[in-house]
């Protein structure tokens, strides 16, 4: 299989194995033009600035475009876990209230919730089942208190992928709104805004940007139950007229949760590469990428190794992950023949996207013998 993406595009593809996505992302030369780009607008003063509303705006076009939203619905925060604790102070919960995560969550998606232990909510953790967690394993703990149920699209763990348009589907029946962090899937499978209340990504992994940005998009439908406990001047109508010193009013979009100015550098490179994902097309990216996961799947299992990631297709995106107790060791072993995969938490996770091909998967196998001596 050849790479969706040609390899040549990307700063460094000819000198490693590249299946680290699901931690950074290679650089893409196109992305390195991007950040250029910021640099020479801020020389236009004022006119930068308004560079800069273009591309923002343009940017979450892209998103909107990628998870069938609207712009508006779109709030560009620091990071993903930036987003959930704003989302996590802005639920309103109440002493006795619960929310539910899973086991299978990366500390950003279980933190924030901890923290709210101490204000008298209740936080329930669903076990995983062979390293997946399904829809109906989450809706038995669900009860009239439940307010929010989190859980990640694909774990960063295991690579399994959860049904959340069924679990969306029952969630509306209850007084709990549903978080989805996306952050390993968006990019490379469809996502879709409709079958969820809330969404964050990250912007530095599948979707080929940079650090500096956190996605956070908003379903319409129950997003005004949420108040944000954090105000800055970007979060209101009119944020410097002289009634400022005594009143304001948020927005009524997505923007009411930006507080500031986000990180323009990586905004100019998310709009790019976003657009780059879109022109690629996810369809074919998701296409890619499970036939390429099926061909390492088979040939891990040929090598007699526990693989973490369900085989079927429609229960994985990108991630491949196999136990193995030293999983770090392995990595820095594949790392010195240049392979670059992601160690720890007892599992090797390989991370392939549109730019990966079978030379890569050869790669990986041909090496991995000795690397888990």
């Amino acid at each position: 299989m050849k790479a969706l993406i040609d390899k040549s595009n990307f700063i460094g593809l000819d000198q490693c194995t590249w299946l680290f996505c699901g931690a950074e992302s290679p650089v893409h030369r196109g992305a390195l033009e991007a950040v250029h780009d910021y640099m020479n607008a801020r020389t236009g003063g004022p006119r930068g600035r308004e560079r800069n509303a273009e591309t923002e705006w343009k940017c979450k076009t892209n998103l909107a475009a990628l998870i069938g939203g609207n712009a508006r619905d779109i709030a560009l925060m620091s990071n993903a876990s930036e987003a959930i604790s704003m989302v996590a102070q802005a639920a309103v919960l109440q002493p006795g209230d619960n929310v539910i995560i899973n086991k299978l969550e990366f500390p950003s998606g279980i933190l924030p919730w901890l923290a709210l232990k101490q204000q008298g909510v209740e936080v329930r953790v669903v076990e995983h089942t062979d390293w997946g967690v399904d829809a109906q394993d989450i809706l038995r703990l669900v009860d009239d208190r439940t307010r929010l149920v989190m859980t990640s699209h694909v774990s960063y763990l295991s690579g399994a992928r959860i049904d959340y348009a069924k679990l969306y589907e029952e969630l509306q029946h209850t007084n709990a709104l549903l978080l989805l962090d996306v952050t390993q899937s968006l990019g490379v499978v469809p996502v879709d805004l409709s079958k969820t209340d809330i969404l964050v990504s990250s912007s530095y992994k599948w979707l080929l940007s940079t650090h500096g940005l956190g996605v956070l998009a908003f379903n319409p439908g129950r997003f005004q139950a949420l108040t944000p406990k954090y105000i800055g001047w970007r979060s209101v109508v009119e944020g410097l007229e002289e009634e400022r010193f005594a009143s304001f009013a948020v927005h009524s979009d997505a923007r009411r949760f930006e507080l500031g100015y986000p990180s323009y550098p990586t905004v100019y490179v998310l709009e790019y590469t976003t657009r780059l994902l879109l022109e690629t097309g996810i369809g074919k990216i998701e296409s890619h990428v499970l036939k390429l996961g099926g061909m390492l799947i088979r040939q891990l299992e040929d090598l007699g190794l526990q693989v973490m990631t369900p085989a079927e297709p429609s229960r994985r995106a990108g991630n491949i992950s196999f136990a193995f107790q030293d999983a770090a060791g392995a990595a820095a072993r594949l790392l010195e023949h240049e392979v670059y995969v992601m160690g720890g938490d007892n599992r090797v996770r390989s991370s392939l996207h549109a730019y990966n091909d079978a030379d890569d998967v050869k790669m990986l196998i041909d090496r991995l013998p000795a690397a888990l001596k």
